[in-house]
C-alpha cells in the first residue's frame, strides 16, 4: 500500500543588501609656518609668484592659483614691525605616532615651565563597525585627557569621544591650557572606549603629535619674517616652504642708483640705504654693520672707501652676456644667503672673490683691490734690490689647468647647483687635458660663471713669479697692487737705475740708459707712487720729457725705461 504525501511550500523570507552610511566625519588640518628669513631690514618685493609650496608657486604670472585657500604676511625685519596675526604665540610641535590602547594610556612629561598651553593632536586612520547584517556605520570612541601638576594626582581635564563614520585618516586636536608650575606637569590620555580587536571593526586611535605653546604676540624685530598658512589636504607632508625675495638693504653711496647702476656727479662719501646687488657695496656692508659685521672692531675710517668706489664702478660696468647678439649684463652680481656661522676673515674672503678681489689688513686698515685695470703702483730695478737680484720661477705643468667645471646656483630650477663647463682651446692644445674645480659663490648666472671660469685659467697660465729683497721702500706697495720691474740681467739692457739731478723736465741719470725719443721714462715720486712721462730726446744721461712729472722727483730716485719693443715687466704683488 503506498501513502501518499501531501503538502506545500512555506512562504520564504525577504533577501537583505547590505548598506554603506557615508563619511560623516571630516578634518581639515591648517598648516601655520613662520619663518625667519634673516637679518633685517629686507627689501622684500614678494607676491604669490615668487613664493614656493614645494617647488610650485602660490600663483601663475596671469593671476591664477595653484592652491585653495594659502594666505601669506611678510615682514622686512624693521625694528617697528608689527607681529603677525596668524601667528598670536609661540609654537613647537613635537611627532609622536603612537597607538592609544585602552589597556595603556599614553603618558609625557613636559618640564619647560614658560608654556602656556599643550595641543594635542589625535588621529583616526578609519572608524567604522560592520554589522550582522553586511551593514556599514560608524563608530563611538571615548577619551580622556589628565594632567598632573609638580608632581601632584592627575586631574581630568578634558573628557571627550569621536562619533561617526571616515573611511580616510581624520584628525582632531585639543587645547589643554597649563596651570602655573614650578618644575612641570604630566600629561596623560587615556582610551575610555574598550579596544575592539575585531576585523569588522575599525577603531585604531593615534596619539599623532602635541604641541608646546607660548601665548605671546612676538614682532621679531630686525628680522625678516615670511608666514604662510594653507590647508595642509592637498599635501601628503609638510611642504617645503621657499621664497624669491630682494633681501638685505645695505649702504650705498648716496649719488648711487642702484636700479639703474649710475653714479651720478662727484661722491662726496655720504651713504643711503637701498638694495643692491653689487658685491663691493655687500662687502663693505658686512664690513662695518656692528650687527652681524665687524663693526664692533673697525669702523669706516678704517677702510678705503674710495677704492672700493673703483670696484663697485667695476663691477656695474656692462659686458656681453655671452647669448649672442648685442645683450649685456653687469660683471659681477652679487646673489647670497648666508645660512650659517662662519670666521669673518673667511667670510670676507669669499665676498671679495665675488669681484676678483683679495683683502689684507695693513697700517690699521682693511685694503680691497680687485683685479682689474690699473695704474702702475711702484717700480723696481736692479739699483733698488739688495744684491741687484731678481728670482723668478713658474709653476709645474701638473697645475696649469687648460679646463674648468665653475659650479652655480641656477635660479631657473629654484637655485640649485648647476655646473659651467669651460675651456681655452690654447692651452689644451698646449698642455691637453688638466681640469680645476672653482665654486663661484654669488653666482646666479651662467654667463658670469663662465667668465669666472676663463679668468681662473688665464690668471692661471700667467704663472711667473719674481721674489727680490728691499729696504724701507718694500712697505709701500700692498697685496693687489702693480709693480714694475726692470732687470737688466734678463732683457739685457741698461733699464733702470737711479737719478743724479733734475731741473724741470730734464732729468740727469747716473749711468747712460738705452733709451731713445718717443720711449716712456718712469720714475718713483716722493708721494711713493711711479710716473711715466714720454721722453723727448736724449744727450748722453741727460734725457728730456714732454711733460714734467706731477712733482718733482728727487735725487737718488729710482728710474726705469720703458719701451715699445721692450717694456717693463709688470707682477701683481701678492
Amino acid at each position: 500500500m503506498i501513502n501518499e504525501i501531501k503538502g506545500h511550500k512555506g512562504g520564504g523570507g525577504g533577501g537583505h543588501t547590505p548598506v554603506e552610511s557615508p563619511d560623516s566625519i571630516q578634518s581639515m588640518a591648517i598648516a601655520k609656518i613662520l619663518l625667519a628669513l634673516g637679518e633685517g631690514e629686507w627689501a622684500g618685493g614678494l607676491d604669490g609668484t615668487n613664493i614656493f609650496l614645494d617647488g610650485t608657486p602660490l600663483t601663475n604670472e596671469d593671476g591664477s592659483s595653484n592652491f585653495e585657500g594659502v594666505s601669506w604676511e611678510f615682514r622686512p625685519g624693521t625694528q617697528s614691525q608689527e607681529y603677525i596675526k596668524g601667528v598670536p604665540a609661540v609654537e613647537n610641535e613635537i611627532t609622536i605616532g603612537t597607538e592609544l590602547k585602552s589597556s595603556a594610556p599614553w603618558v609625557r612629561a613636559v618640564n619647560n615651565t614658560q608654556l602656556s598651553a599643550v595641543r594635542l593632536r589625535f588621529g583616526w586612520p578609519a572608524l567604522q563597525q560592520q554589522k550582522d547584517n553586511g551593514d556599514v556605520n560608524g563608530y563611538k570612541i571615548e577619551y580622556a585627557i589628565d594632567v598632573a601638576t609638580d608632581g601632584g594626582a592627575y586631574r581630568e581635564v578634558l573628557k571627550s569621544a569621536v562619533d561617526g563614520k571616515t573611511t580616510t585618516l581624520y584628525e582632531r586636536s585639543h587645547r589643554i591650557d597649563l596651570p602655573t608650575a614650578t618644575t612641570g606637569w604630566q600629561l596623560r590620555v587615556r582610551r575610555l572606549t574598550a579596544n575592539a580587536n575585531s576585523g569588522r571593526i575599525a577603531d585604531t586611535m593615534n596619539v599623532e603629535a602635541y604641541t608646546e605653546v607660548i601665548d605671546a604676540k612676538l614682532r621679531y624685530p630686525n628680522t625678516a619674517l615670511l608666514y604662510v598658512e594653507f590647508n595642509a589636504k592637498q599635501f601628503q607632508n609638510i611642504p617645503k616652504v621657499t621664497c624669491r625675495p630682494k633681501m638685505m638693504i645695505v649702504r650705498v653711496p648716496d649719488n648711487y642708483d642702484p636700479v639703474t647702476r649710475q653714479y651720478s656727479g662727484v661722491w662726496t662719501g655720504g651713504f643711503k640705504w637701498a638694495w643692491t646687488d653689487n658685491p663691493a657695496w655687500v662687502f663693505y656692508d658686512i664690513l662695518i654693520s656692528d650687527r652681524y659685521g665687524l663693526g664692533q672692531r673697525i669702523d669706516s675710517t678704517q677702510v678705503d672707501e674710495s677704492e672700493l668706489y673703483r670696484i663697485a664702478q667695476y663691477c656695474d660696468q656692462l659686458v656681453p652676456d655671452g647669448r649672442g647678439g648685442d645683450g649685456m649684463e653687469p660683471r659681477f652680481k652679487c646673489d647670497v644667503y648666508i645660512q650659517s656661522r662662519e670666521d669673518a676673515w673667511t667670510v670676507l674672503t669669499d665676498f671679495a672673490a665675488i669681484f676678483r678681489g683679495m683683502t689684507c689688513y695693513g697700517q690699521n686698515q682693511i685694503v680691497t683691490l680687485a683685479d682689474m685695470p690699473r695704474d702702475l703702483d711702484y717700480t723696481y730695478t736692479r739699483a733698488n734690490v739688495i744684491n741687484g737680484k731678481f728670482a723668478y720661477s713658474a709653476s709645474s705643468e701638473r697645475t696649469r689647468y687648460t679646463t674648468a667645471m665653475v659650479g652655480w646656483s641656477d635660479p631657473a630650477n629654484h637655485y640649485a647647483d648647476a655646473v659651467e663647463s669651460v675651456f681655452e682651446n690654447a692651452l689644451v692644445r698646449r698642455y691637453g687635458v688638466n681640469q680645476t674645480e672653482i665654486t663661484a659663490i654669488g653666482c646666479t648666472r651662467q654667463s658670469e660663471a663662465n667668465r669666472r671660469g676663463r679668468w681662473a685659467l688665464l690668471s692661471n697660465s700667467q704663472d711667473r713669479t719674481v721674489e727680490f729683497s728691499v729696504g724701507l721702500d718694500g712697505l709701500i706697495p700692498f697685496p693687489g697692487h702693480i709693480i714694475g720691474v726692470a732687470d737688466q740681467m734678463l732683457s739685457g739692457r741698461v733699464m733702470g737705475g737711479r737719478i743724479s739731478s733734475v731741473e724741470g723736465r730734464n732729468v740727469r741719470l747716473d749711468r747712460e740708459p738705452d733709451i731713445k725719443s718717443g720711449d716712456r721714462l718712469i720714475v718713483n715720486l716722493p708721494s711713493g707712487i711711479s710716473q711715466a712721462r714720454t721722453v723727448q730726446s736724449v744727450n748722453g744721461r741727460l734725457v728730456t720729457v714732454t711733460t714734467s712729472y706731477s712733482e718733482t722727483p728727487q735725487a737718488e730716485s729710482v728710474w726705469a725705461v720703458d719701451a715699445d719693443e721692450l717694456a717693463v715687466q709688470l707682477y701683481r704683488v701678492v
